[in-house]
């Protein structure tokens, strides 16, 4: 496994991501974590999540905390942060909208892996390669607490790879094959909280379980360019939201910094 990470943006096209240092700082942090570990204490039983290829019903598990976005303001206000949406504008240019989000919550001890994977090729209602994932750290993270890993430049070409099963206990319970040869390439991407990598949708991405006495928590958020990514909002299962610059697409809900937060979800 290669030590090189990349934290130049413009290198993001040709290595399919990059890392970006301390963008919230220990106050905002403090706070996500104050509003992560509300959710955490009012986990249901039972969720509904999207595994092994269907939505299935599983015991509750704090990797499953998908689209808090729509329902929770704070987490919708993080997704415009101007300091996320700064690092996001310098590898998806200036107009941008937020698809999804997902807090993947890997406990002490038991933190489920994920399996080696594309994003892309989950979102059948988005149509267009420029899509991206920020991926913030709530809390420090690690190889040792089951730091993310991209295999650098698979995205090349936007493979759209075979999900075949893990035939294990995961978060996704698919993957793609992957040779010995890719799986060296891969990079750890250790992270202090508040720092934040962006990776592009095809590239191949995964992270082992936590085994570690520390807690891996983390934002996914997933935003594409307005003006070349086109999302049928009939399908999709979130509100699709402007966040930045423009777009044709009346469907979508302009939540750009001046505006104010729609009422949440319920």
């Amino acid at each position: 496994m290669t030590g090189h990470c990349n934290t130049n943006p413009k290198a993001y096209c040709s290595e399919g991501y990059c890392l970006f240092h301390k963008v919230l700082n220990t106050e905002e942090i403090t706070t996500a974590r104050a509003e992560l570990d509300g959710l955490l204490g009012n986990l249901p039983q039972k969720q509904i999540v999207y595994k092994d290829g269907e939505n299935k019903e599983v015991d509750a598990r704090p990797e499953y905390l998908t689209e808090p976005h729509p329902k929770y303001s704070f987490w919708l206000e993080l997704c415009r942060h101007p300091r996320v949406l700064n690092a996001v504008q310098s590898v998806l240019g200036p107009d941008l909208i937020l698809i999804m989000s997902h807090l993947i919550v890997k406990r002490p001890g038991d933190g489920l892996p994920v399996a080696w994977h594309q994003d892309n090729t989950y979102w059948h209602s988005v149509q267009g390669t420029d899509v991206a994932t920020v991926w913030l750290a709530i809390d420090d993270t690690d190889s040792a607490n089951g730091c993310m890993q991209v295999i650098p430049c698979t995205h090349e070409g936007y493979p759209e790879m075979d999900k075949v099963s893990t035939g294990g206990d995961d978060l996704l319970g698919l993957t793609v094959e992957v040779t010995p040869a890719m799986e060296s390439a891969a990079v750890c991407l250790e992270m202090a909280a508040g720092s934040l990598s962006l990776h592009d949708s095809f590239v191949l991405h995964g992270s082992n379980a936590n085994t570690s006495g520390r807690r891996r928590a983390a934002y996914t958020m997933r935003y594409a360019n307005a003006k070349t990514v086109a999302v049928d909002t009939a399908q999709h299962w979130v509100p699709v939201y402007l966040v930045r610059g423009e777009t044709n697409n009346t469907d979508y809900i302009d939540i750009r910094p001046s505006r104010n937060l729609p009422e949440p979800i319920v």
